[in-house]
């Protein structure tokens, strides 16, 4: 009698045939974890994230946004409703870090300083970076420079990562790297994203291979130092 072969779906995979020449033996019903996805099935969430806290504009954020959609987006893309904005980091009434994700695979950065600003757009990689991230974009500068004034450039790294509202921050060597600041939004479904950003000379950068930033809870960390485009 053929022994039957059975074929587990896990996260889009397949699993192998049985071996020959072992003795049949009779199967046990496996736990539903055994067949449980390891990823979550796309779409993630078809409806936009919103902010939580502080992330949530207000008025007093009424100017740095005008300053930040005044010229629109990348094309392809949409200025999004106010309450869809995730502000990062306020660095004046004008100037600061944003963010938003029209669904679970899209996501739109912005950062303003003085006259200079910049927009990120994009789907999320198939494959996440670390565990528990969800993007790394390796750092932008923070406005226009001449040599002149090399010394005083700044860049600012944006990450994001699965999960909320435990704080991240630096825990091993943090020379010359600026604090970080995050924001928390959150999907109709319950899940939730962290958007984070931190800055780091833009001239002159020595890298440390120790410098980590990891959350609270350590469950989630990821080297500090800039990853090279």
């Amino acid at each position: 009698m053929s022994t039957a072969a059975m074929l587990l779906v896990v996260a889009g995979c397949t699993s192998g045939t049985e071996q020959p020449g072992q003795p049949s033996k009779p199967s046990a019903v496996k736990p539903s974890a055994a067949t449980r996805p390891t990823v979550t099935p796309a779409p993630y969430d078809k409806s936009p994230a919103r902010p939580l806290g502080k992330a949530a504009a207000t008025g007093r954020d009424e100017a740095f946004l005008r300053k930040a959609f005044d010229s629109g987006v990348p094309t392809g893309y949409e200025v999004p409703p106010v309450d869809e904005v995730a502000v990062i980091h306020r660095l004046s009434a004008e100037t600061g870090e944003l963010a938003w994700m029209p669904d679970g695979h899209t996501f739109c950065y912005g950062m303003v300083r003085g006259d200079y600003r910049s927009f990120k757009c994009g789907r999320l990689p198939e494959e996440a970076p670390a565990p528990g991230l969800l993007l790394t974009h390796p750092g932008d500068s923070d406005g226009v420079t001449s040599e002149d004034n090399l010394e005083q450039l700044r860049r600012v790294v944006f990450v994001m990562a699965e999960g909320g509202p435990k704080r991240f921050d630096h825990v091993k060597p943090r020379k010359q790297l600026g604090v970080v600041h995050q924001a928390v939004a959150r999907f109709p479904s319950g899940r939730m994203v962290t958007f984070l950003t931190f800055d780091y000379p833009g001239h002159g950068w020595e890298l440390d291979p120790e410098a980590r930033i990891c959350r609270s809870d350590r469950a989630i960390c990821f080297p500090s130092q800039p990853v090279p485009d």
